[in-house]
């Protein structure tokens, strides 16, 4: 046997147990390269993450500054409409306030308390529709004060206006809830009944006669007294209010060829009217 048969087959170095120790931290250290790199990027994500959520929380710091002016400017905005609404409301008011006295004034004479000329003829065509329509009673008093300008020419038109004033109350006391008075025009009273037969009319106009004979108005250190005369129609038939307006002026005027102070009633229309 050699001595190359009795060395041992595999090398033996002193430091081999070293060696292995260099090469496992060596690949320790490899894989600390690799977890830093991973870290670095781990890293590096966190921070571009942490910079992206800096930049939508000012965004949204900068939304929410701006979503606070725009509701303060909403609220102001509101304030303002609330006061315009308000405004507006009142001027709404003031206006139909207003419209209300127009027509009021347009439709009432002032002196008197009974409706104008043209407003009682409005309802006097209203009330001859509603009589054509359901067959009504209708009847109309022309009514006239006597001697009214010795009045005027004795103690001026202030005493006139007095008497007018007394007058316009006696007759719209005399007349019934639903009847209609107006004045005609200077001193001449217009008065609509509405569904009243003749006998009744007479009565009501009888009625104002007496009341206005009483009464007496006082003027300074003056009594001052006067009569009415009246003329009573009823409408007939499909016959038209201006009319039946005719007729009753053509018996006011025969009641004052008659001595004044007094009703007449008028006649019947004619066939052809």
């Amino acid at each position: 046997m050699s001595i190359h048969d009795l060395e041992p087959q595999e090398t033996y170095s002193l430091y081999a147990h070293e060696e292995s120790v260099i090469r496992q931290a060596e690949s320790m250290l490899g894989k600390l390269d690799d977890v830093a790199n991973g870290v670095r990027v781990l890293a590096q994500a966190y921070r571009e993450g942490y910079r992206e959520t800096v930049r939508l929380v000012r965004i949204s710091d900068r939304m929410q500054e701006e979503l606070h002016a725009a509701n303060r400017t909403l609220l102001d905005q509101a304030a303002d409409l609330q006061q315009l609404n308000e405004v507006l409301h009142k001027e709404i008011e003031r206006r139909e306030a207003l419209e209300h006295e127009l027509r009021r004034i347009a439709s009432l004479d002032e002196l008197t308390g009974t409706h104008t000329r043209r407003h009682v003829l409005e309802l006097g065509e209203h009330e001859q529709r509603r009589r054509a329509r359901h067959g009504h009673d209708l009847a109309l008093l022309m009514v006239d004060l006597d001697h009214f300008k010795r009045v005027n020419d004795g103690f001026g038109h202030a005493a006139g206006d007095q008497v007018l004033r007394d007058f316009g109350f006696l007759l719209r006391s005399c007349l019934r809830k639903g009847d209609i008075a107006g004045r005609f025009g200077g001193e001449e009273f217009l008065a609509i009944l509405p569904e009243t037969d003749l006998a009744t009319a007479r009565s009501i106009a009888e009625r104002l006669c007496d009341r206005v004979r009483e009464n007496r108005t006082l003027w300074k250190d003056h009594v001052l007294a006067v009569t009415v005369s009246i003329g009573l129609v009823t409408v007939h038939g499909d016959e038209s209010l201006d009319k039946a307006i005719a007729r009753a002026d053509q018996a006011l005027y025969l009641a004052k060829r008659a001595g004044r102070d007094r009703v007449m009633v008028g006649t019947e229309p004619d066939v052809d009217d």
